[in-house]
């Protein structure tokens, strides 16, 4: 786990607690934590959407992919909040029922100006490509704004979305970037960095999320 996460949820007055990948976990999330947040990561397992490997998948951990889909099960069950980032995001998706693009470049269907740099070459705190959000959405209300800029290190991306779940965030190419339960407290999920950047809206993203969690703890 980068210290980028611990760091940022700390920074807005949260406890990080850090879960190793175990078989089983037989007592509540709310037992020890009061929200759950998913990090980015390596390649999910494409079994887990009914596809065979695409010739540009990269290295994937079942093991993983397995436990964080339990967590977020386990987490809506409990209605518990949760923020997904890049991979993290990708997790919610699939583990509601939705499926996601193997490799962008080659399977993502593009017009005019075509991809823009989703694994960007420019140091991870730095914005590379503007993401058009949702009015009236959560994260609309979160970062208070319909643009923003962003980082990009990922080369998939959700498809299809997940039955209760909802696109809120595109980037310039269509890209999904940002989705969210329809009827949730706090579902979220992101497909870029926020935990390296120092903007306004990434701080207000981290705040958000931990003062959802502060709240499932002052209604316990």
């Amino acid at each position: 786990m980068a210290g980028a996460y611990c760091r940022a949820v700390q920074k807005v007055g949260g406890i990080p607690v850090l879960l190793p990948a175990i078989t089983r976990l037989e007592r509540p999330l709310a037992s020890f934590c009061q929200g759950l947040l998913l990090s980015g990561g390596g390649d999910f397992d494409p079994g887990f959407f009914g596809e065979v490997p695409h010739p540009a998948l990269g290295t994937v951990d079942y093991e993983r992919d397995c436990w964080e889909i339990t967590l977020i099960t386990k987490a809506r069950r409990e209605g518990l909040p949760i923020l997904g980032i890049c991979r993290g995001m990708q997790a919610i998706n699939i583990a509601l029922g939705g499926s996601l693009y193997q490799d962008l470049p080659s399977q993502y269907p593009v017009s005019g100006k075509g991809l823009v740099e989703h694994h960007q070459s420019a140091p991870g705190d730095q914005v590379t490509h503007r993401v058009k959000i949702t009015v009236n959405s959560l994260l609309h209300q979160v970062v208070e704004s319909t643009e923003i800029w962003t980082n990009s290190h990922h080369h998939q991306a959700v498809k299809e979305t997940a039955p209760g779940l909802k696109v809120t965030a595109r980037s310039e190419d269509g890209v999904i970037e940002g989705i969210e339960g329809k009827n949730d407290h706090f579902l979220l999920g992101v497909q870029w960095h926020p935990e390296r950047l120092s903007t306004p809206d990434s701080h207000r993203l981290f705040a958000a999320f931990v003062r959802a969690c502060r709240g499932k703890m002052d209604s316990a």
